[in-house]
């Protein structure tokens, strides 16, 4: 139960500057943010159960992989079909897709990383990278005019710097995998951890 509400939370905070972004900044619309947050709970809630049901069936690496892509394609039909973000609109929204992508991707893997034993070097500079540019997009829509282009260039730095975090997770899931073929590159000190035991599990 712990590993559950820490994982919705740690999935509602990478969620949250985004939203922030879009429901509240460019849209002044508290209650869509509100709304928006309570069926990302929810999405969560699926979402560790579906890991852990990965995890039960795939290596690590491959649960994560799968389960990465898998909600970052759910991501984008809600986009495209339910949002009306699809790319066919108007050129803006081709060079977001990534972003987006990755940010429904974000919600449900970085929670993983981030209580992940081990890859503290990594965590860390996960953990920086996403606050810098957070707190970058978030101040250049708010202090920047609209009219002078401060909500649009938020978002062309949120869909950059969100695509950037893919950085991370190929760093992850190779470390993974050299964990899994009892590989040194990414380790703890002490005794090996090639049978996973003390690594997070969803157990």
């Amino acid at each position: 139960m712990k590993k559950l509400l820490i994982f919705v939370l740690l999935g509602l905070l990478v969620s949250a500057p985004g939203e922030i972004l879009n429901q509240l900044l460019a849209r002044h619309n508290l209650r869509a943010f509100r709304s928006t947050m309570i069926s990302y709970g929810v999405l969560l809630l699926i979402g560790f159960f579906a890991s852990k049901g990965l995890s039960a069936v795939c290596l690590k690496s491959k649960a994560r992989l799968i389960q990465y892509l898998l909600f970052g394609f759910l991501g984008l039909m809600v986009e495209w079909f339910l949002l009306g973000n699809a790319p066919v609109l108007e050129p803006f929204q081709i060079i977001t897709q990534p972003g987006m992508f990755t940010y429904w991707g974000t919600m449900l893997l970085a929670p993983c990383l981030i209580m992940e034993r081990g890859f503290a070097e990594l965590k860390r500079s996960f953990a920086r990278f996403f606050a810098s540019f957070s707190l970058l997009y978030l101040l250049v829509a708010l202090v920047l005019p609209r009219a002078k282009g401060g909500i649009f260039l938020g978002f062309v730095l949120f869909a950059a710097g969100t695509t950037a975090l893919n950085y991370f997770y190929v760093k992850y899931f190779t470390g993974l995998r050299q964990e899994e073929r009892g590989g040194d590159a990414v380790r703890l000190p002490g005794p090996s951890r090639a049978a996973g035991k003390d690594s997070f599990d969803f157990r």
